[in-house]
């Protein structure tokens, strides 16, 4: 199985995800879909090359609902593109996705064995906490996550249709309109667009964040919850993490500290600034304190959008 990267630019926090997600899963090829980044293994396609009529189509039918930016919030949809014409130009049927502040600590072959058959066969895999759709929280995330190409083209297709039916349209202007009027940032982004479709096909697509037999990938270290509120414990923070073997864990808040193995990790918002701590790949050249320092003041910019758009608040 391929494991896909998708990121504009070259941030100083891209080659820490990328490396180590070579050294977690040796066997697997490391794709990044982006400009602006070389590097020995990992292998770039250029968004320019990925651009498609439905690209355009997204972009002529899409209403912008969101207190962030039309360009940050737009290219969250537009990934999913990028990956599914890259899959079809490649004809790959099968891929996880990481996004670029996400650190992998298994190889593929352990995540298959951590998990059973019928997991992987459903065609699709999102992080999504535990919700009721009566709270307009609507989050599900795929920033770790894995998809079949046909569930990604039906994905696909869903993310145009509900631009243009007045069905997702009503439930898009009923949370935007509620985040309006109880005055909280946020609104309606690709999370939005993947409950709902995860609200149509429970059966097909399967939650990251649930505990199986003590596997487990991050929702965001950032916060201690993960697929229930104040899952594991949380510490100076963050979640904490223990390494057994080489690899995190988390310890259950529910006062037995058991651990759970975290497969992946993820540093969202102001959380990429741990990154370097918990790297475990190979030693990277020419990145510095000074660099993630700098980096940091550029990630202080866009913490607080980026939090309240994930969290909704």
């Amino acid at each position: 199985m391929q494991i896909v990267f998708i990121h504009r630019g070259r941030s100083w926090y891209l080659p820490y995800a990328l490396y180590q997600a070579k050294a977690a899963s040796p066997g697997s090829d490391i794709i990044l879909l982006g400009d602006g980044f070389t590097g020995e293994g990992i292998q770039v396609h250029s968004l320019q090359n990925l651009q498609t009529p439905n690209i355009q189509k997204f972009k002529k039918h899409y209403i912008h609902m969101s207190s962030n930016t039309v360009e940050f919030e737009s290219f969250c949809w537009l990934k999913y593109f990028y990956l599914l014409e890259y899959m079809r130009k490649n004809q790959v049927k099968f891929v996880l996705y990481l996004d670029s502040d996400v650190l992998l600590y298994s190889s593929i072959e352990e995540i298959k064995k951590a998990y059973p058959e019928t997991f992987w066969s459903s065609g699709c895999g999102v992080s999504m906490p535990k919700q009721d759709f009566e709270s307009f929280t609507w989050c599900a995330s795929g920033h770790i996550s894995y998809w079949t190409y046909e569930l990604l083209e039906e994905f696909c297709e869903f993310i145009l249709n509900s631009f243009i039916d007045n069905k997702y349209l009503g439930l898009y202007r009923g949370k935007f309109n509620w985040h309006l009027a109880k005055k909280k940032p946020g609104g309606i982004c690709d999370m939005t667009t993947i409950y709902l479709f995860w609200n149509e096909n429970k059966d097909r697509v399967q939650n990251m964040l649930i505990n199986h037999n003590g596997n487990v990938f991050d929702d965001n270290i950032n916060t201690a919850t993960n697929y229930y509120k104040n899952e594991f414990v949380f510490d100076s923070g963050t979640k904490k993490v223990k390494f057994i073997d080489g690899h995190p864990h988390f310890l259950s808040a529910d006062g037995t500290n058991t651990s759970v193995r975290a497969h992946a990790l993820h540093f969202q918002g102001v959380g990429k600034k741990y990154m370097p701590d918990l790297y475990t790949g190979r030693p990277l050249r020419g990145i510095t304190s000074n660099n993630i320092l700098s980096a940091l003041r550029a990630i202080k910019r866009i913490a607080r959008n980026r939090l309240n758009r994930y969290f909704g608040i």
